[in-house]
């Protein structure tokens, strides 16, 4: 593989971003969470499997709808290019879903990445909609470490442009990196994300993504 070319072909894609809000908060109902798993993680090739959950802000984050995507994935892992891997399958359950998404939030980052084109960004501008990186661990930029309170957060910076915030979402635990994919601010990717906050650390759509697809891998493992 050429890295050089896709380091091109990311910061080709950067000029697409729209870094603006496409839809207002109070509009923002509908929410897509996307997580990835593989049924053998050292493998490569291995098959990845990608679960889609929706959810109802207005309802209690009620869900909606659940779909899943199994392809086999042959790109290995490297750090900045994560899309290349994972790409292809959020693509394929996103497609699945029925219903109307107004926001999607992808398990990675948005514009908190060294060409600004992590996976939730790339996929916010190859599908033109509004999504947001929700990512548990950090990659690059500098932020002050939030206080020791729920909701407390700081914003991290990439060569003096705001790129998204550290956001501390429980007590005592880590923060978690939000930042925005496309089609909204770091302001509004924020907001959506608290919004999202239940008991747990991570947002309800990602996490659960996540635990939808522990059970599935499960499933096809029996197979």
């Amino acid at each position: 593989m050429n890295l050089e070319f896709l380091k091109k072909e990311q910061l080709s894609l950067r000029k697409r971003l729209n870094l603006a809000d496409r839809l207002e908060l109070r509009k923002i109902r509908y929410i897509a969470g996307i997580d990835l798993t593989y049924l053998d993680i050292w493998k490569n090739p291995t098959e990845g499997i990608a679960c889609a959950v929706v959810l109802d802000l207005k309802n209690d984050l009620k869900v909606i709808e659940v779909k899943y995507a199994v392809r086999e994935v042959n790109f290995p892992y490297i750090p900045t290019f994560l899309a290349y891997r994972e790409l292809p399958l959020v693509l394929e359950v996103a497609k699945k879903l029925e219903g109307h998404v107004d926001v999607f939030i992808l398990d990675g980052m948005g514009i908190m990445h060294p060409r600004r084109m992590g996976i939730a960004a790339h996929f916010g501008v190859l599908r033109d909609c509004v999504s947001i990186g929700c990512a548990k661990s950090f990659l690059i930029g500098d932020y002050k470490e939030p206080e020791n309170e729920p909701l407390s957060y700081e914003s991290v910076e990439i060569e003096g442009e705001k790129v998204g915030y550290a956001l501390r979402s429980k007590r005592n635990t880590k923060p978690i990196f939000i930042s925005p994919g496309n089609n909204i601010t770091c302001e509004a990717a924020l907001k959506v994300s608290i919004k999202c906050l239940k008991r747990h650390k991570i947002p309800e759509p990602t996490r659960l993504a996540h635990n939808y697809l522990q059970i599935y891998r499960k499933e096809l493992l029996k197979i």
